[in-house]
């Protein structure tokens, strides 16, 4: 059992990749205090975020009654990609905006300075951002996610589910080892924290936009 749960969640791990390298990388790289310390800290409460709106899912579909299903329904789990793409998209948005504005504001040092709308600063700064962005990718629900879900204590098993979760989720998390060195790069590379920053406001309308509001309204 011990060895199932880890092994599916490593079989995931190249899908959580996919939706959140996007968010992390440019997020990370861009971060005013680029440190092993901080960026090991944002990528922990991301990924706590996550994890948390994992247990959130799980116990609605099983209050819902949808976990006795061997299948998740897929047009249930594209809506809740829609989603998240808007919520997380309106959350590198904010903090683009808020914290690490990807410009300069007319003022030499103001860059440098951590350019920034005063009015955004708090609700957009780089820990609400980094548990806002983990607990909306966390509602991508991919077959491995659902899998472990039904194999859990949603589906029945107890405290013996309880670990068979946490254990899946501990098998997505090497594919994340990755961003840790981010901050040796970064140090390095002065020039892509300005990139990063670029990225991240292009992203975030991206996710918001075209896969979030367009899908919603006209998919």
């Amino acid at each position: 059992m011990i060895l199932e749960a880890i092994l599916l969640g490593l079989s995931t791990g190249t899908y959580c990749t996919m939706y959140c390298a996007p968010v992390l990388i440019p997020f990370l790289s861009g971060s005013d205090k680029v440190s092993y310390k901080r960026s090991s800290g944002l990528i922990g409460t991301f990924l706590g975020g996550r994890l948390v709106m994992y247990f959130i899912l799980g116990a609605v579909f099983s209050a819902a009654g949808l976990v006795v299903n061997s299948y998740m329904d897929p047009v249930l789990a594209r809506k809740l990609s829609v989603y998240a793409y808007i919520f997380c998209g309106l959350a590198l948005l904010v903090n683009s905006l808020g914290v690490k504005f990807p410009w300069g504001c007319g003022n030499a040092n103001a860059y440098s300075n951590g350019c920034h709308s005063p009015k955004l600063r708090h609700i957009g700064n780089d820990w609400v951002t980094a548990i806002c962005s983990g607990l909306a990718v966390g509602l991508h629900v991919c077959p491995p996610l659902w899998t472990a879900i039904l194999r859990s204590i949603f589906g029945g098993k107890g405290l013996s589910g309880l670990f068979y979760f946490i254990l899946f989720y501990i098998g997505t998390l090497p594919f994340f080892i990755p961003l840790f060195g981010i901050p040796f790069v970064a140090k390095r590379l002065p020039a892509i924290k300005r990139v990063a920053r670029i990225t991240q406001f292009c992203v975030s309308l991206y996710f918001m936009i075209f896969l979030g509001l367009m899908t919603l309204i006209f998919g």
